[in-house]
């Protein structure tokens, strides 16, 4: 995990570019036919500026990409789980992928000379489209030798709270260590096999901690 950044000044305001492990949680994370999305660990990129117009509150925008796998293995299970007629399953996918645009508040609160804390509360806009996916049934009878399930976009309003420790090195170089909570909620739809329009209501939450440089403004 890594954050690296670029920026000018010895203040407050910094541009950054960050690379950060991510962890899918809540409904997005279980492994649950109705609710769920049987997505993992990804990594998350973004950049993000801001500049404190005050001496400890400033705006800034956050621009990032989330990737998060699915465990194939898990959801194959709980499909012939429920399923009589399947004996056995094999699933290929794609990972989720989540790109959000918010803006919003941050704050610094210096604890040392040399050491700070810059929580943030921002809001914007997430795009999130769910993954392709093959299912490849064995079933007691005949029955088809594979079926698909074929991408799904949407968007809606998002909210991202995070916190980002601080220890400057040097006037224009500090080093930090920051975790970022995003949550929003999304409606897939889908066409079923016999031409239905099918929505899937699903909740969208992750944590990307990451780690590394920064250069402030």
């Amino acid at each position: 995990m890594s954050l690296i950044t670029a920026s000018a000044d010895g203040g407050k305001s910094f541009v950054s570019l960050r690379t950060s492990f991510s962890i899918a949680l809540g409904d997005y994370g279980k492994n649950d036919l109705d609710k769920g999305c049987f997505t993992t660990s990804g990594m998350s990129f973004g950049a993000e500026g801001a500049w404190f117009f005050m001496k400890n509150l400033g705006v800034g925008l956050d621009v990032n990409y989330s990737l998060h796998s699915v465990d194939a293995i898990a959801l194959a299970t709980e499909k012939v789980r429920v399923d009589q007629f399947v004996l056995d399953m094999t699933v290929r996918s794609e990972p989720y992928s989540i790109l959000t645009i918010m803006s919003g508040f941050y704050y610094s609160l210096e604890l040392t000379e040399k050491l700070s804390l810059q929580p943030k509360l921002i809001g914007g806009i997430m795009f999130g489209k769910t993954p392709f996916q093959l299912f490849e049934p064995t079933f007691f009878y005949l029955g088809p030798s594979y079926y698909k399930v074929t991408s799904s976009r949407d968007y809606g309003f998002a909210l991202k709270t995070g916190l980002l420790i601080k220890y400057d090195l040097s006037n224009c170089i500090a080093i930090g260590i920051n975790a970022d909570f995003t949550y929003s909620r999304l409606i897939f739809g889908f066409k079923t096999a016999g031409g239905n329009h099918e929505d899937r209501e699903r909740n969208i939450s992750y944590l990307d901690l990451g780690i590394g440089l920064i250069i402030k403004l």
